[in-house]
């Protein structure tokens, strides 16, 4: 099957053998994405279950929702996402990648939408920043990805408790100086944190980011670890070298 290249968008590499369409002057997948999704899939293994579907909140390009679809080659999924753009690129993603039978991509508002469906798994990657955080890129792509323009963090956990299953739990990343807002928004919505993963961007530098793992069956005393990118060689460490192969990314040293 040919698919045409929109107009303003490349092609790029995503894991196994999938690509993924990303606009040249937008918000492209980041390895925020990458480590979402690998911490659901960890999460998974380690607990020797796949569900037989799951729900990804704010889907964008859909780079999170194909790697969960590269690692589990049964399972079948949802994603909701409000731009257009996004939607539509993710959409020719899915086509080029064969996927379009197992993931629906469905545009809209996640703050509005209602599934009947109830999931094992909810994957997300939420804007990070409330409005008055930082400056607002003019550009609209950019700004939707990194500011709260379409929903909070709160939103997100709501959206995550309405559709998840007993046993069920909920990944998701957000910057560690925020990361309170996270347990805040998880107890509103009778989640409970199991797990927080620090990511440490190079080694000596403080936390950058926290990966969750939320459920209904959440302990108030969740586990807690650290996961280091780059060594103080600015080199990518054996732990993230680990983390890229398991979800699919080629083995590489930078």
């Amino acid at each position: 099957m040919t698919t045409k290249i929109p107009d303003g968008t490349q092609i790029d590499s995503l894991c196994g053998d999938y690509v993924i369409y990303q606009p040249q002057d937008g918000q492209r997948y980041t390895t925020d994405d990458i480590l979402v999704a690998w911490l659901a899939v960890r999460e998974l293994k380690e607990r020797g279950i796949q569900p037989e579907s799951f729900l990804d909140l704010g889907s964008g390009l859909c780079s999170v929702p194909m790697i969960v679809l590269w690692a589990f080659p049964d399972i079948r999924g949802i994603g909701i996402e409000i731009s257009q753009r996004r939607c539509d690129l993710g959409n020719t993603s899915l086509a080029k990648n064969g996927l379009t039978g197992r993931f629906n991509l469905v545009a809209g508002d996640l703050r509005e939408v209602r599934l009947p469906e109830r999931f094992g798994l909810i994957t997300s990657s939420p804007p990070y920043y409330e409005k008055g955080e930082g400056p607002v890129s003019p550009n609209a792509d950019k700004a939707g990805v990194r500011f709260e323009l379409h929903g909070s963090i709160d939103d997100y956990c709501r959206a995550a408790a309405e559709h998840l299953q007993p046993g069920g739990i909920f990944t998701a990343v957000y910057p560690f100086q925020y990361r309170q807002r996270v347990r805040v928004a998880a107890q509103a919505s009778a989640l409970g944190p199991e797990r927080e993963v620090r990511v440490i961007t190079r080694e000596g530098k403080p936390p950058l980011l926290s990966l969750f793992v939320l459920s209904r069956e959440g302990p108030g005393a969740d586990a807690q670890e650290e996961l280091v990118i780059r060594g103080a060689d600015h080199l990518y460490t054996k732990m993230f070298r680990r983390v890229r192969h398991e979800v699919g990314f080629p083995d590489k040293l930078s």
